[in-house]
């Protein structure tokens, strides 16, 4: 984990990450797609935590997409609010004349950046066998 993410060596750290996720979905495909759906679960997790409290309108409508991108031979998912709440979520994210901007997404994101790349780093030695 801490080869990807040392200071004097992060973008070379972080373009052999990237080619190994490359390896990793091309020769290990269930432990790629298990890598996503864990990191995907995870920042779900933290989206909800981070959500404002709005009678639970918001915090019970972070959905995560199934697998898209197969026909590009590419693993992902989509993790954001439903049709239900989705074009409302910018109003307190941003703010408004009468709101602050809250941030949340945001703080999601810089939050489990780190995370997330240590778990894709964790996946890949396991599913590569590094």
């Amino acid at each position: 984990v801490d080869d990807y993410l040392r200071g004097d060596q992060m973008t070379t750290g972080i373009e052999e990450m990237l080619a190994n996720i490359t390896k990793l979905q091309v020769n290990n495909r269930r432990q790629a797609r298990k890598a996503v759906n864990d990191a995907a679960e995870l920042f779900a997790e933290a989206l909800r935590a981070n959500t404002p409290s709005d009678e639970g309108d918001l915090k019970n409508d972070v959905v995560v997409t199934g697998f898209k991108g197969g026909s590009q031979a590419e693993i992902e998912k989509d993790i954001g609010y439903g049709k239900k709440t989705g074009y409302r979520v910018k109003y307190p994210d941003d703010g408004t004349i009468n709101q602050s901007p809250q941030n949340f997404k945001e703080k999601t994101i810089n939050e489990m950046t780190p995370k997330i790349k240590a778990l894709y780093a964790e996946r890949i030695k396991e599913g590569l066998k590094l």
